[in-house]
């Protein structure tokens, strides 16, 4: 969002040396524009205080002097300070607020200036908090419809403001002659400026359409009567004069505050977060376009704390004008001399300012407002192609900028804000689903015996799987509801949501969820929740069903599964069946044989088999209970590799090849009972069997490749 735009056609390549102008150069083209900009919003904004004090003074000094004060204390290359078109027009709600209450209260103009002065600086005070709490980057987390919106809502307020005021000619109740003239000076303003813009782009055409006009008018002898005499002057004719400062004795501050005080800290709000947006935006744009690396927090602090004193002493503050540093940028690259010739060019603005601005019509001043005003509106909302493609988010930035113009800047922050929670709504329901696997691609840590792995296989396309996202409410968790029941088919018999990526349910969203479980299971699908946090798992009830984790509800699906298998295909018992996978195809006597030199080992819940590096080469097989693999232990602390149950063998390949441990090994979940196989018993075994030997080593080989395509498997669904 900018403020009034750049009348030079802004572009982001780096300047040819070449022909790059001066910084001086580019600084006046910077200046064509701040000039009539900043004055005539100085003049729109002290305008209640016009009968009390030197309107010029007021609007003159409000031009230069912040600027120049940021410019000498906060120097940064290509980068321009002016009165923004935002600061500017809240601070005129913010004075006309102030001067509004004044009878009520008893205060004088100067009263009233240091009224508008505190709300001000505390706009900036709020500014500041920002940059130091380091929030300035929550901004760009607003949908662009509630930016566009409000950047529109600003031009089009300044297009509005004009129109009620006649254009410069006092309040218009109807059309008349004196209307007309006004109209049709601030429209030739207009027209030139915009005629000028692409044929004199070094400068910008809005300083020099107003020249022209006002000189058309001087010429025609208007002033001294005929229809000139219609035409009001910007300010009377004055001489130079210090601006007044705001008296702080005698403020009822109590009453003040209990009469308009919601809406003085309202408009605070809304300049400090619309101006930091601002200045957090072109900072992204100068490090992205331009190659200038800066602290958006630290920009917000510096330009907080002259903001603030400048508010204090009655003056509009300056802030980072994007619109005249892409001009400085476009022509003079990141110039550390342009900024200064600019701040100089407008302290000689304010110095003689009072010896020719009342020859300045209003309405040419108006007319420069009126084409800021319509440039400030972002170009896609003028498009009709955009219109088209992005419907609802046009029809938003226009609801919020048509909100912003009639209601002000309260109403526009309040829509806004309905806005930003609508569309993060939407959105949060449009991706609440991050991955769907219908499929069956995922399969737990898991390590089973071939025979119920390959019965496993093909069946698990009756999982279906579904990673979740963002927060869920009670839309969001409606909506998800929604695409689970449409994207499941009839084959399915197990779901599984994968809530880890969900910060927070609301209680809505847990009603929802226990609606969903309930309706899947009475078509005869079961349903679980992976990784819910704990406090939503204590409110969803004890019909949702709740896993750690994604791996131990893919287990429960497979143990679902298997559960069908037929009981003549299932394996023997771990019991009767000690050697397990490893045994698979030894003869019986080898095999009974082998089993005479397996030792037993006890292991208690959340013991520890072994650990990484040791260096005992011991095959292992789990007779009951269950043995998790995982890199550090405890199993919290590292990463799972693998868990291992009865009839399963772990600790093959320090068994193989000497190695030490590459792992740990321990019962995660409770005791488990294994039975130990030395390498030196196995090969005493091997001379006498060496056939039956041969059987073991393919057994073992088999499982290693087995366990190496699970593990491409897992690492396959990380990358995906």
């Amino acid at each position: 969002m900018s403020s009034a735009a750049p009348l030079a056609a802004p572009s982001h390549r780096a300047p040819d040396p070449a022909t790059q102008p001066s910084g001086a150069a580019a600084a006046w083209s910077a200046a064509a524009v701040t000039v009539p900009h900043a004055v005539g919003l100085g003049l729109l904004a002290f305008a209640p205080l016009a009968g009390d004090y030197s309107l010029a003074a007021l609007a003159l000094w409000s031009a230069a002097l912040p600027g120049l004060l940021l410019t000498l204390l906060a120097p940064r290359a290509g980068v321009v300070y002016a009165p923004t078109t935002v600061v500017a027009l809240l601070f005129a709600a913010v004075l006309a607020t102030a001067h509004g209450a004044a009878p009520a209260l008893g205060l004088n103009a100067r009263q009233v200036l240091a009224v508008s002065g505190a709300t001000v600086a505390l706009a900036f005070v709020f500014q500041w908090l920002l940059g130091v709490l380091r929030l300035a980057s929550v901004a760009r987390f607003l949908p662009i419809s509630v930016t566009h919106g409000f950047a529109a809502g600003v031009g089009l307020s300044m297009v509005l403001g004009q129109v009620r005021n006649g254009f410069g000619a006092g309040a218009a109740a109807a059309w008349d002659a004196q209307l007309g003239w006004h109209a049709l000076a601030a429209g030739a303003v207009v027209g030139l400026a915009w005629w000028l813009r692409g044929r004199w782009p070094r400068m910008p055409g809005l300083l020099t359409a107003v020249a022209v006009v006002a000189l058309i008018v001087a010429a025609a002898g208007w002033w001294s009567g005929g229809p000139g005499a219609v035409l009001v002057p910007a300010v009377q004719p004055s001489v130079f004069a210090w601006p007044p400062l705001p008296d702080w004795s005698g403020i009822p501050w109590m009453a003040l505050a209990q009469q308009q005080g919601a809406a003085l800290v309202v408009l605070a709000l809304l300049m400090a977060l619309v101006n930091s947006l601002e200045i957090l935006v072109f900072n992204q744009e100068l490090e992205l376009d331009h190659g200038l690396r800066g602290d958006a927090n630290l920009a917000l602090r510096r330009e907080s704390l002259l903001g603030a004193l400048c508010g204090l002493a009655g003056m509009i503050p300056a802030s980072t004008s994007a619109s005249r540093s892409r001009i400085v940028l476009a022509q003079a690259g990141a110039s550390r001399d342009a900024p200064r010739w600019h701040a100089a060019i407008m302290l000689g603005v304010a110095l003689t300012g009072p010896w020719w601005l009342h020859w300045v019509p209003m309405a040419c001043l108006a007319g420069g407002l009126v084409l800021a005003g319509l440039m400030q509106v972002p170009g896609l909302m003028w498009s009709l192609g955009y219109a088209r493609r992005s419907r609802v988010t046009w029809a938003q930035s226009w609801l919020v900028a048509l909100v912003f113009a009639v209601m002000g800047g309260v109403g526009a922050l309040v829509a806004g804000l309905v806005v930003a929670t609508f569309v993060l709504l939407h959105d949060s329901a449009a991706t609440v689903l991050r991955h769907v696997r219908l499929d069956g691609e995922l399969r737990s840590r898991r390590l089973r015996r071939a025979g119920s792995d390959t019965w496993l296989a093909p069946r698990m396309n009756q999982v279906a799987v579904f990673e979740l996202q963002g927060v869920m409410s009670f839309g969001v968790a409606a909506h998800l509801a929604e695409q689970v029941r449409m994207l499941l088919q009839p084959r399915h018999r197990w779901v599984i949501l994968d809530a880890g990526r969900v910060p927070a349910w609301d209680s809505t969203a847990l009603a929802q969820l226990r609606a969903l479980v309930r309706d899947l299971g009475q078509q005869g699908i079961a349903a679980a929740v992976a990784a819910l946090d704990p406090l939503a798992a204590d409110h969803a009830g004890e019909h949702v069903r709740a896993f750690a984790d994604l791996d131990r509800a893919l287990e429960w699906a497979e143990a679902g599964i298997l559960s069908q298998r037929p009981i003549e295909q299932r394996p023997a018992r771990p019991e009767r069946d000690l050697l397990g996978e490893i045994g698979e195809g030894v003869p019986r006597a080898a095999a009974d044989a082998l089993m005479a030199l397996l030792e037993p080992l006890d292991v208690p819940a959340h013991g520890v088999v072994f650990r990484a590096g040791d260096t005992d080469h011991d095959l292992l097989v789990v007779k009951s209970g269950h043995i998790t693999l995982v890199t550090l232990w405890p199993p919290d602390k590292g990463l799972r590799l693998a868990t291992v149950g009865p009839g399963m063998a772990f600790g093959e390949m320090a068994f193989l090849n000497g190695a030490a441990r590459s792992a740990c090994a321990g019962a995660e979940r409770g005791p488990a009972h294994l039975v130990r196989l030395s390498r030196a018993h196995f090969d005493a075994w091997a001379r006498q069997y060496p056939e039956a030997a041969l059987t073991v080593m393919n057994n073992l080989a088999q499982i290693g490749a087995r366990r190496l395509a699970v593990t491409t498997r897992q690492l396959r669904a990380v990358l995906e």
